[in-house]
């Protein structure tokens, strides 16, 4: 196998025309990298044959791997196994024991099977086929000298169980990888890629062997360290610098283990038996929305209020209107209110709220679009206001200052200084 890499391709014309987003890549480029697979092109393609076909011998030229998603179902725009059985020249047969599990989920769901679901149940001569426990197209493996295609369907509801369970074991198996890579991955909160970007760069310098991956996000950062080979001196190497970082950055750092901040949050105030709420301005509901995506935080998420308008806010919040006069809607005096009169109404240990200018337009000199004030309080009264300035742009405004916020508890709850 040409260095362990391996070609993504993935299929849809409804990818390509805008109408969704990918929603594999950094799913399957994490779960293969511990294996010692790397990514080695990612590559979009419509749903017509030939140009699948093209693309899919484009790829083995580039890797004797390809991992492909979509294209399994019964339409006619379901074209992957055709693609992958011309390209590699691999007959295709029908398999009954798929074709009756087919059959059974239709029955399971009280539904009639029609004739074009048949498609699902044809599996490579050569290969073989995953079963799909979560859906009726089955994953399919292309095995021929030394060529693996392994194809998985596209929702993924289906896809993830099949990779862990399935597709990971086999490849470790089929492939007899020598040794796995060595590897970490760090979260970072409210700080600048460049940032983290430029400390790595000093504090690596002459290191040849590692491999830095950054992946930004609205106030978020995504660090992995990796080594080629889990040798003793790459573990050294890698524990000098994950200690390093802690003590330059660790401010900034939320997670060692794939766990969002949302889940880091919460699991403190689960820890500490404290409740949370939050109130809401520029962010519509966007911080609840994060805080109740995590299972279990009805266990110290008692509940939020929108209080978009002044009105909301003197009514709902208890904002005095000589506050909102004085000293306007985005302002500190205004979040501090926000998130005293929120814990006062919800009777909880914390709250958060959030108030600014997500723009378009609405920004002044003095208060420009982006401007965002955000405060944490507790049952006792302290409050912990901040200004954040966040480039234009509504949406990532609305991420960030959800992400602020939230991190501003992080903070407090692990007693770490707050913003300012």
């Amino acid at each position: 196998m040409k260095n362990n890499q391996y070609v993504l391709l993935i299929s849809g014309d409804e990818i390509l025309g805008g109408r969704r987003q990918d929603a594999h890549i950094h799913f399957l480029t994490n779960a293969l990298s511990p294996i010692g697979l790397q990514c080695r092109q990612c590559v979009l393609v419509n749903d017509k044959l030939e140009d699948l076909t093209e693309v899919i011998r484009f790829a083995f030229e580039k890797a004797d791997l390809l991992i492909m998603t979509g294209g399994l179902g019964p339409t006619v725009d379901d074209l992957t196994r055709e693609a992958l059985s011309q390209a590699m020249d691999i007959s295709m047969q029908l398999q009954p024991e798929v074709l009756d599990a087919i059959r059974e989920r239709f029955r399971m769901m009280s539904k009639s099977m029609t004739d074009n679901n048949q498609r699902q149940a044809f599996v490579p001569v050569n290969g073989f086929y995953i079963p799909n426990p979560n859906g009726t197209a089955p994953g399919l493996v292309f095995d021929k000298n030394d060529k693996i295609a392994v194809a998985l369907p596209g929702p993924p509801r289906e896809l993830e169980p099949m990779v862990v369970n399935d597709v990971i074991p086999f490849l470790k198996k089929r492939l007899q990888i020598p040794s796995q890579t060595l590897s970490i991955q760090m979260h970072f909160s409210c700080i600048g890629e460049s940032n983290v970007d430029q400390l790595l760069r000093d504090m690596t310098n002459g290191d040849h062997e590692i491999v830095i991956s950054l992946l930004s996000r609205p106030a978020l950062v995504d660090l992995k360290l990796a080594y080629p080979q889990d040798l003793p001196a790459f573990q050294q190497r890698l524990h000098h610098y994950v200690q390093a970082i802690r003590r330059d950055i660790g401010a900034f750092l939320y997670s060692e283990d794939g766990g969002e901040l949302e889940e880091k949050t919460g699991a403190l105030l689960a820890q500490r038996r404290e409740t949370l709420c939050v109130a809401e301005s520029c962010t519509g509901g966007l911080l609840g929305a994060q805080i109740v995506s995590v299972p279990g935080s009805s266990d110290y998420f008692l509940g939020g209020i929108i209080a978009y308008s002044n009105s909301a806010k003197q009514n709902l919040l208890g904002v005095r209107a000589d506050t909102l006069q004085t000293y306007g809607a985005v302002s500190r005096e205004t979040a501090c209110a926000m998130a005293l009169g929120a814990v006062q109404r919800f009777g909880a240990d914390w709250s958060a709220a959030v108030t600014g200018v997500a723009g378009p337009t609405g920004g002044t000199p003095q208060k420009p679009v982006g401007t965002v004030w955000i405060a944490a309080a507790n049952k006792n009264g302290a409050v912990y206001p901040f200004c954040a300035q966040f480039t234009p742009g509504r949406q990532t405004i609305r991420q960030r200052s959800a992400v602020y916020a939230l991190d501003q508890l992080r903070r407090l709850l692990s007693q770490i200084e707050p913003h300012q």
